[in-house]
């Protein structure tokens, strides 16, 4: 069972079809929160920002997160510009990884919370750092400015898009897993990059009417290589090309709907299927399994899933839920606008 504790946003999360033990409505101190629920049995904690009084100061939410299990709230945010990058990225060193503006995204996150790994892109370290450091100092520095140093994703994006173009190949493992959708979205999502995507053998992309997707045979991919340098990322659906993966792509992510049907029809066709790919890239697709499936699914199909993508709606411009993968994969998306950058995690 749940606890919903609201103020403003009283009717939006009204409607949310979730079961819920116990509501509080009004702005209440970060005490009163605590003494009410730190004996009290909950599922998650949906908490409206604006029901927690003086919110923008941080100690009070440091407070709640030591008090209460962080990974179980969830934290509905406001337009308030006050909710910049720096106060989220102070939320994440707390423990409180699960935040969005959408009811969608609480649905979600109630399912599929984050890890540290879907918001570490968003944890500005060097800040906090510096900050820490003036206040001991009280004063800024003259000389010596701190430079954080880069996570091993980071680094290896920089050397790659500064050397050569990433060729990444996406391969439906079960059928219609989704590749062709997949690349579209992606291609989308990533705006501020120059991105070539390309599907083999195939038409399917002419009916996203998007006159940047290329559409080639893979007798005539040989003459398209020439483009790639032109780009910072190429995205290849794969299809059944019988071409050989390794010899153009840096990586290649293995796409698996985890229904039933198409689980046993991949296993019929050829139960070594997961077991030949098992030290590659799979990625859960159009999946709605939760954690605990997913954990579940690895124990018995033995091997580890690379990322877990519901289902996404392919008309909208921007989903938090692939900016997570992208930065696992090591590309970093963060150019976005940000105003988009947190409507919601994991939409």
């Amino acid at each position: 069972m749940n606890v919903i504790i609201s103020n403003k946003a009283k009717e939006a999360l009204s409607s949310l079809n979730i079961d819920v033990i116990k509501k509080m409505d009004g702005e209440f101190s970060v005490d009163d929160i605590i003494s009410t629920f730190s004996n009290f049995y909950f599922n998650r904690m949906i908490i409206d920002i604006t029901a927690i009084k003086d919110r923008f100061n941080v100690s009070n939410l440091q407070k709640l997160s030591a008090s209460l299990d962080a990974s179980k709230i969830v934290l509905f945010l406001d337009d308030d510009p006050r909710i910049t990058n720096s106060y989220l990225s102070k939320i994440i060193s707390l423990g409180i990884y699960n935040f969005t503006r959408e009811l969608s995204g609480i649905t979600y996150l109630m399912e599929n919370p984050n890890s540290y790994r879907d918001v570490a892109q968003y944890h500005d370290l060097a800040s906090e750092d510096e900050s820490k450091l003036n206040e001991t100092k009280q004063e800024k520095p003259t000389s010596n400015t701190y430079i954080a140093p880069m996570s091993s994703n980071a680094t290896s994006e920089t050397t790659s898009s500064s050397t050569r173009t990433r060729v990444i190949g996406f391969k439906d493992l079960t059928l219609d897993a989704g590749a062709t959708t997949l690349i579209y979205m992606l291609k989308k999502q990533l705006k501020s990059k120059k991105v070539l995507a390309i599907e083999l053998n195939s038409n399917d992309f002419s009916y996203f009417n998007d006159g940047e997707l290329m559409s080639v045979t893979s007798e005539k991919l040989d003459s398209v290589k020439a483009k790639f340098k032109q780009f910072e990322y190429v995205f290849i659906d794969i299809n059944n090309s019988g071409i050989e993966t390794k010899d153009i792509c840096d990586d290649v992510i293995y796409l698996l709907e985890p229904s039933t049907i198409k689980l046993n029809t991949l296993m019929r066709r050829d139960r070594q299927a997961l077991e030949k790919i098992k030290n590659e890239k799979i990625v859960l697709n159009k999946s709605l399994l939760t954690v605990s499936d997913v954990k579940e699914f690895e124990y018995e199909a033995k091997v580890q899933m690379f990322y877990n993508i519901p289902p996404l709606d392919e008309r909208k411009d921007h989903q938090m839920v692939l900016d997570s993968f992208l930065a696992k994969l090591g590309i970093n998306n963060s150019g976005e606008s940000s105003n988009r950058l947190f409507d919601i995690f994991k939409k």
